[in-house]
């Protein structure tokens, strides 16, 4: 890499670096006059070889196959047009950002610790910590500031600590800044830390959060860095270890022992990703390592990184998932979601590897295997223009919209009994036939009271819930069952686990007050299919080659995301897209259609199926399911928007009740492509499809429920003695109702011989 050195205002001479990254003396100050940022298609490994030979600095977070950004000199442009990869420059002077960076930060005034316009630009290392301690200073009720150790130039790397009254409370850690560069991720947990001290009087969420939680909020990990890239080198990434054959920096994100030393990460000491000559050889990771260890109450870390607009979880050193992954998907997706509601930014999510890249070392993995904490990396704005200057107006925003995901974060880690539903809640019931539920209970920072997991149930809305212990599976998982309810009626439950000091979680939380509930209706299958024999399915495009087909699948494949299934949900055999493994790129959209089914004079119409499926990220490949009533339009039912894998079989259930209800010509369709990406997921497998709806007819009215209101009580008392004096009066009364229900000893006739009978229904 060619490029400009200015030390002491004078000009020294240009020197070429081949590589990524350089040895830089603390006195060098580095320009990027006309060094353009650059996204490149990477299909292959050598590829990655070619654009580090011409110079291309890694500017994404992770490098591997798939897009990745790159700092380019000027003179490496022609190179970058041979390499016969598709290629495209987001910025055309990256100094030119630089440059007006420095010149506001240069000329703004000082603004007081206190003063919210604090976050209206980025602040230096000096001003972080006298903020810190402003804080502390401020609340000292509520923060402490610490020292979990220094760096390799002898800096202190601080954190506050903040929580209100009580003891033996759950933790969660916010850090930033392992990356240099990356001086978004160090507002944002400033943000947090400001928030929970300066609002906690005022906001009843915060106060309740920062009394039932404790937090350890560290927002410079990598304070050396952090510092040259404000009097220096602005795009540095490493610390500042000075490494055998003279280049500087180790990758601290590299440098943990879960997976230290896989793909993601560089045995280079010039390389951005160089991870070390060991785990933790640097003293900031070992400092972050000790501090955690020493808190075992922490059992959730959000990590704060930047540039890219994504939530991660574990793994990022392997395509495996972790034992916890439909517990880490369930907050990945909240977290998204409280992101997206609050300036409508998209942050995709999933797991490190399947979403970005491969990266070893990464301190997410480690936290989680090492402590066992539900741990996760946030990669905030942008998607690429700025880079690493996202323009200062976007602090505040950036930092409005992922304090949502952090309460969201604190939220569930304030409650350790973590209960979920693992195949799903029924919102109707078979009349008459007992139910099996299975739940999923798991502690975090305790331990579960195995005698403690009850199922509560209630059939109707009035009266005492009858406790159920649930019978315990393996691998956190337990079974209850439903008691059988009678037709019409509605039965309300929820479960209710506890640690063994006797702290209770509760599904849903405000139970009794709230309930989960399930009707007893009788079901209309329209349309069922369980794979068992081929459905003859009908295939667009209908030529070859066409990747849906039905058959076994062979569970090959396993790029990333992991391998397809071996077999069916329920038997050997699915309706799979591509079921010899991963599907291959750049595929054209292809679909797989039901025939037309009739849903005339039904209403509430839902489709539940199982599936397996592997997709990466909508910006990159597409899956659907439709629907069309006339075979001409469809309507898309679900798509995906974020990667998914799901690693086992999943039960899905979609109300497609706003296009099927009481149409005669229902038709769904599930869809894969377009394919776009240098990785290769599992694709789609179904099976068990079920497409229902509950019985116009709906349950007979009970014998006695004479004002026909669904329940027999004291509300039908004056009808049944009409039904009895005056049958003609009772018909124009209740002219929706069946005079018939009157007739309690089923004689065939309503007169007195039915009144000891309908008081004993009374009373009885």
């Amino acid at each position: 890499m060619a490029f400009r050195r200015v030390a002491l205002g004078v000009v020294v001479l240009v020197l070429a670096v081949v590589g990524p990254a350089w040895g830089e003396d603390d006195d060098v100050v580095v320009r990027y006059d006309n060094h353009k940022l650059v996204r490149v298609y990477v299909g292959t490994w050598d590829q990655i070889d070619q654009i580090h030979a011409l110079g291309g600095l890694l500017m994404s977070e992770h490098e591997g196959l798939g897009l990745v950004d790159y700092l380019f000199p000027p003179e490496a442009m022609p190179g970058v047009g041979e390499l016969g990869i598709a290629w495209k420059v987001l910025n055309d002077d990256i100094q030119k950002a630089i440059d007006a960076e420095r010149e506001r930060l240069a000329s703004a005034p000082p603004v007081d610790e206190r003063d919210p316009a604090w976050f209206t630009d980025y602040k230096n290392l000096d001003a972080v910590n006298a903020k810190l301690n402003a804080m502390a200073a401020d609340r000292p009720d509520l923060a402490q500031v610490f020292d979990i150790g220094t760096s390799l130039q002898n800096r202190h790397i601080y954190g506050i600590r903040i929580t209100g009254p009580g003891t033996n409370k759950p933790a969660v850690q916010f850090n930033g800044c392992h990356h240099a560069r990356e001086w978004i991720s160090v507002m944002v947990p400033m943000w947090i830390a400001d928030k929970f001290i300066y609002e906690y009087d005022s906001n009843p969420t915060i106060q309740s959060l920062v009394n039932s939680v404790e937090f350890f909020i560290i927002p410079v990990v990598n304070p050396d860095g952090y510092v040259y890239t404000w009097t220096n080198n602005r795009l540095w990434r490493k610390n500042r270890r000075l490494n055998a054959g003279g280049c500087y920096g180790v990758d601290d994100n590299r440098n943990y022992s879960v997976g230290w030393g896989g793909g993601g990460s560089s045995s280079d000491p010039c390389s951005e990703t160089y991870r070390g000559t060991a785990a933790f050889s640097e003293p900031e990771t070992a400092a972050m390592r000790d501090f955690t260890l020493a808190n075992p109450q922490i059992v959730a870390v959000q990590s704060y990184h930047s540039y890219s607009q994504l939530f991660m979880s574990p793994y990022g050193y392997t395509n495996s998932l972790p034992a916890d992954h439909d517990i880490f998907m369930e907050i990945n997706e909240a977290s998204h979601d409280a992101i997206l509601a609050v300036h409508g930014m998209q942050y995709d999510y999933g797991p490190i590897y399947s979403t970005i890249y491969q990266a070893s070392g990464g301190d997410t993995d480690w936290y989680y295997d090492a402590t066992g904490a539900f741990s996760f990396t946030t990669e905030l704005r942008d998607t690429g223009y700025y880079g690493f200057e996202l323009p200062a107006d976007q602090i505040v925003p950036t930092c409005e919209e992922n304090f949502a995901a952090a309460l969201y974060l604190a939220q569930w880690a304030a409650s350790p009994v973590k209960i979920s539903f693992p195949n799903g809640q029924p919102t109707q019931l078979t009349p008459g036939v007992a139910e099996s539920l299975t739940v999923k209970i798991r502690v975090v920072g305790g331990t579960l009271d195995v005698n403690s997991p009850t199922l509560y149930t209630r059939i109707g809305s009035s009266g005492g819930f009858t406790p159920n212990p649930l019978m315990a599976l393996g691998n956190y998982l337990y079974e209850g069952t439903l008691p059988a309810t009678p037709c019409g009626k509605t039965l309300y439950y929820y479960v209710s686990a506890a640690t063994t000091t006797g702290i209770v979680g509760l599904s849903p939380p405000d139970a009794p007050t709230n309930t989960y509930q399930a009707t007893a209706l009788p079901i209309v299958t329209v349309y069922e299919k369980d794979m068992s024999t081929n459905p003859g399915w009908a295939k667009s495009p209908n030529t070859t080659p066409n990747q849906w087909a039905w058959g076994v699948p062979t569970g090959g494949g396993g790029e990333y995301g992991g391998p397809d299934p071996t077999s069916g949900y329920t038997g050997s055999t699915v309706m799979g897209y591509n079921l010899n493994g991963d599907y291959a790129n750049n595929l054209a959209e292809m679909s797989i259609t039901a025939p037309a089914f009739s849903c005339a004079g039904l209403a509430g119409v839902k489709l539940s199926f199982y599936r397996w499926l592997g997709v990466e990220q909508a910006i990159y490949d597409h899956a659907y399911i439709r629907i069309s009533t006339n075979g001409l339009t469809w309507n898309n039912v679900w798509q995906n928007s974020a990667t998914i894998y799901d690693g086992a079989w999943v039960y899905q259930e979609f109300d497609i009740s706003t296009w099927a209800d009481n149409m005669p010509a229902v038709q769904l369709r599930w869809v894969m492509g377009t394919t776009d990406s240098g990785w290769r997921y599992c694709g789609w497998n179904i099976d068990d499809v079920k497409v229902w709806a509950a019985d116009p007819n709906g349950c007979p009215a009970d014998p006695g429920d004479l004002n026909c209101d669904g329940v027999v009580g004291f509300g039908d008392i004056n009808p049944f003695v009409l039904a009895l004096t005056n049958p003609a009066a009772y018909v124009a009364t209740y002219p929706d109702c069946d005079i018939m229900l009157g007739d309690i000893n089923g004689d065939g006739n309503v007169d007195f011989g039915d009144i000891n009978p309908f008081v004993m229904l009374l009373t009885s």
